[in-house]
């Protein structure tokens, strides 16, 4: 009898610890409250990397006189280009620049494009040589990895317009975030990567794009 009794009283505490595991199970989870659930890495490096400041522009209404610029996605002249190496800037018209960039003499701007949306990127210096700029980029170099395909973008005003992707694996550096457009509900962070063996710089969905931070 006392062994029986034992063994009822085992059973029911084997269930009660199984219930308890259930119910914790059920309540587990991660906080969406905290910003991308998709960042992973060191807490050091998270914590670099929401401590960012985003970039901000200066509005040129009529322009900024230097006629029309080629442009590229980095401030170098081997950088990657989008519009088929065609994309330009007309300077002489509505526009806006977010000041050189860490590459001396290289102008960072965005401008509208007649496909919908901005661009953003850099004017070579010889380009616009004289120019004075209220304002100035600050970015980090946070290092990366794609832990699934990421795609790249110039375009921070769609969400459906890319120019490359990162494989998962491919690393690459966070410079800053942008969400000058977050209200609209696009939110980004800006990189440094390569696109066809070209260094580019771009736009990855802030919320969607999933990556280890690290080398």
């Amino acid at each position: 009898m006392k062994k029986m009794m034992h063994t009822k009283l085992f059973v029911a505490l084997l269930l009660l610890v199984t219930a308890t595991l259930l119910v914790s199970a059920a309540f587990a989870g991660t906080s969406t409250e905290t910003g991308n659930r998709s960042q992973s890495g060191s807490s050091d490096l998270l914590s670099q990397l929401n401590s960012l400041p985003p970039f901000k522009f200066e509005k040129h209404k009529y322009g900024i006189g230097y006629g029309l610029c080629p442009v590229y996605t980095a401030p170098y002249t081997d950088a990657y280009r989008c519009a088929n190496g065609k994309a330009s800037c007309q300077t002489n018209a509505a526009m806006d620049d977010a000041g050189y960039a860490d590459v001396p003499g290289w102008l960072l701007v965005r401008y509208e494009v007649n496909s919908g949306g901005y661009r953003v990127g850099y004017i070579p210096p010889k380009y616009v040589k004289g120019f004075k700029s209220k304002m100035a980029p600050h970015f980090g170099w946070i290092p990366a990895k794609a832990n699934d395909y990421i795609y790249v973008s110039d375009n921070p005003y769609r969400h459906d317009d890319s120019f490359g992707r990162l494989d998962p694996g491919e690393s690459f550096h966070i410079l800053s975030r942008y969400n000058y457009y977050a209200k609209e509900g696009y939110d980004w962070w800006y990189i440094e990567c390569y696109v066809d063996g070209q260094v580019a710089r771009g736009f990855i969905d802030y919320y969607g794009a999933s990556f280890t931070l690290g080398n």
